[in-house]
């Protein structure tokens, strides 16, 4: 609490404000009729009338150089539409990247646009578009220059080509799609990067300085967009209705018979006003979301496993609270994990310096287990130009009990890319064994060059929110990084940077004794064809006051550990048609030792085939019974696509521990935008002394078929 209430004197204070760019765009209104056809040829006549951007200036390889190919953007819009209008420049045509037809995937290996809005411009947020020159989408919510979503998912119109003189891109942003003040005239913030993956060259307009290492997601440093009005601002609504149906098997035997699945649910969106929404959805089911990556845990802590359902998805970045991955007050993934979800709510939005966010979940009865409800209520306010502070509070109630945390945060952002962050939550529950108390304090202070970041963490011994993620109990930790990142020469070189670091941490429990303690040293060399290579080395302690299970059959008894480790790393660039990456481990391990290789090869046989394999494999020695064996997770994504409406993804997965083999094969056709047909797959075998597919291996076998149709009104 005492550094809480440093840090809010801190947001109390003036704060330090960089340079604004001074560079403002007047948007072209123009008439419906007047509107281009989305063709990916710029052959309408508004395009031939409007004078581009063309101020393109590098941020890699050669910081602030202009661009190695000339790039014109031309911006329009009516009452319903934001259109953009792209020509790029390519001498080599032919060498132009545009291989990725399934949306929302790794568009990033192709060459790519990058469209940013800032619609509120408050030099926070932002809203983030990326196509290729196949007019593949994708697209991000941006929260606070720091949270970025990709599951977020706009229904908006593009299409590309490429051409003689390099590549053209027509895009259609509805109004209808963002969220936006009530004010004329309107301005927001704009930004766009154009990548060219073969040269390993991104070009930014307007430019921003690499001081501000998060580039295009550095909302305070956009353009403005000047001069809007006439915009619709109706109150949208989107009705997605969904039909689904199936059969599955799970028991193990002979008499093994098949449950038929038939439902039907809806997801509402509506704008209740032109700041806030209203999302409804009732019966819902998540059948298309693709399956987890396996994971096996020598640790005695918690695996984490990222959300991806796509209506905790949305505006996921206004709720996140805590450390990312560690301690989160908040994580959606504790919902439906018994009980399947029978309906649930959001109301989202933003009134000039304040969001909103509301979320309530209830899930059902199911064979003897009674249904609980979920709510979530979250506050943010811009206090300062650069600083925030907000509150949360999250509540699970059940039949006979209940869950609740109360919790407040800010960021104060200084400079380019420095921040303070800081939290505190308290838990009560029914058990009020399970009720305490926990914070954190980071301080980042970086440029381009140099970083060095401060952190506290204060876990309670009970700290246990119900709807939360919580790595590690009974812990105050203190951690410190500091790194330098220099440029060989102007960065146009064979080795473009080197990158140095050095972090430590001390854990100590509620009591001051040492539990933990870590030191590394890193160094990276990147190289200018967008490859690296570094060396990893480092020593940690580890006091065991309890047992813990490792494997079924193997124990780690109570003691003092010190682990050394060395790690090699490398990999090459992932737009290639041959790509790889590698690591290599070697140390000490609970008085044994570790080897772990781990490594990833792709392949694209062309756009419309591609193949990924992975391995991760530790050798373990350890010097009792049962000490020596192995952990292996090995996989395997194959992605076939013949359009950009049609593709489809297969994940097979295996791990030694379990013996289980997974596949995940995950068919989509988007039939309309923002309407899909899903065919899904999943078979499970579990291996015992060999490797057989008789039907008493069969763990799981299901197929669905899932129809949704977008209705807007």
């Amino acid at each position: 609490m005492r550094y809480l209430l440093l840090f809010l004197v801190l947001v109390a204070l003036p704060t330090p404000v960089s340079a604004m760019p001074e560079v403002e765009v007047p948007a072209a209104l123009i008439s419906t009729a007047e509107a281009p056809k989305i063709d990916g040829v710029l052959d309408d006549p508004i395009w031939q009338r409007l004078d581009p951007i063309t101020d393109f200036r590098q941020r890699e390889p050669v910081e602030g150089a202009e661009a190695t190919e000339r790039t014109e953007v031309r911006i329009a819009y009516d009452a319903d539409h934001l259109y953009f209008g792209f020509i790029m420049h390519d001498r080599e045509p032919a060498k132009v990247r545009a291989n990725v037809f399934d949306r929302g995937g790794r568009i990033d290996k192709d060459d790519r646009v990058i469209i940013a809005l800032d619609t509120y411009h408050d030099r926070r947020n932002a809203y983030i578009f990326e196509i290729n020159p196949l007019g593949t989408q994708d697209d991000a919510l941006l929260t606070d220059e720091q949270s970025t979503n990709w599951n977020w998912d706009c229904v908006y119109y593009s299409e590309g080509r490429v051409t003689e003189r390099g590549w053209e891109l027509e895009v259609a942003i509805p109004f209808s799609q963002i969220r936006f003040a009530k004010v004329e005239p309107l301005n927001m913030g704009v930004a766009i990067m154009r990548t060219i993956n073969r040269k390993n060259e991104t070009a930014i307009w307007p430019y921003i300085s690499p001081d501000f290492r998060m580039g295009i997601f550095q909302v305070s440093q956009y353009a403005a967009l000047t001069g809007l009005h006439g915009m619709k601002r109706g109150r949208h609504l989107e009705i997605k209705p969904y039909l689904l149906t199936g059969a599955q098997t799970r028991d193990v035997g002979p008499n093994r018979e098949a449950d038929i699945v038939r439902d039907v649910g809806v997801d509402v969106k509506y704008g209740v006003t032109s700041n806030l929404t209203l999302d409804l959805t009732l019966n819902t089911d998540f059948a298309q979301v693709e399956a987890d990556n396996a994971q096996i845990n020598l640790t005695r802590f918690n695996l984490f496993f990222p959300e991806k359902r796509e209506f905790f998805l949305e505006r996921a970045g206004l709720f996140t609270f805590g450390n990312a991955g560690e301690t989160e007050v908040f994580f959606s993934r504790r919902i439906g994990i018994t009980n399947d979800i029978l309906a649930g709510a959001r109301l989202t939005g933003q009134a000039g310096p304040v969001s909103l966010g509301l979320l309530n979940i209830q899930t059902k009865q199911e064979e003897g287990v009674a249904g609980s409800n979920h709510g979530v209520a979250r506050v943010r306010a811009d206090v300062h130009p650069r600083a925030t502070v907000g509150g949360l509070f999250a509540n699970l109630e059940g039949p006979d009990a209940f869950n609740r945390a109360l919790g407040v945060d800010g960021t104060v952002r200084l400079l380019g890319s420095s921040r303070i962050d800081a939290w505190f939550a308290n838990v009560w529950d029914t058990d009020k064994a399970a009720s305490d108390a926990a914070g954190s304090l980071d301080a980042l202070l970086r440029n381009d060059r140099y970083s060095l970041e401060f952190g506290y963490t204060n876990v309670g011994t009970n700290f246990q929110p119900a709807i939360g993620f919580v790595r590690r109990l009974d812990m105050i930790r203190y951690r410190s990084e500091v790194g330098f990142r220099p440029l060989v020469g102007d960065g146009s070189g064979f080795v473009r940077r080197l990158s140095f670091f050095v972090e430590g941490e001390y854990i100590e429990g509620q009591d001051h004794e040492k539990q933990s303690t870590e030191i590394e040293g890193s160094a990276f060399v990147f190289f200018r064809a967008r490859d690296h290579a570094g060396i990893e080395v480092g020593r940690a302690f580890e006091r065991l006051e309890a047992p813990f299970l490792i494997r079924p059959d193997v124990e780690i008894v109570p003691g003092d550990y010190t682990f050394d480790t060395i790690t090699f790393f490398g990999s090459f660039d992932q737009s290639r048609r041959l790509y790889a990456s590698l690591e290599v481990e070697a140390g000490s391990f609970f008085d044994g030792t570790r080897t772990g290789l781990s490594g990833q090869l792709g392949f694209r046989f062309s756009k419309h085939l591609k193949m990924e394999g992975l391995l991760n494999h530790n050798i373990i020695a350890l010097p009792f019974d049962n000490g020596d064996f192995s952990a292996t997770v090995a996989g395997l994504t194959v992605q076939v696509a013949t359009s950009r409406k049609l593709f489809a993804n297969a994940l097979v997965q295996y791990d030694n521990f379990s013996k289980a083999l997974q596949a995940n094969v995950r068919v989509n056709w988007i039939h309309t935008p923002g309407s899909d047909l899903f065919l899904v797959f999943n078979t499970g075998y579990v291996f015992q002394d060999r490797l057989s597919f008789r039907e008493s291996a069969l763990r799981n076998r299901a197929g669905v078929a899932k129809v949704t149709y977008l209705i807007t009104l």
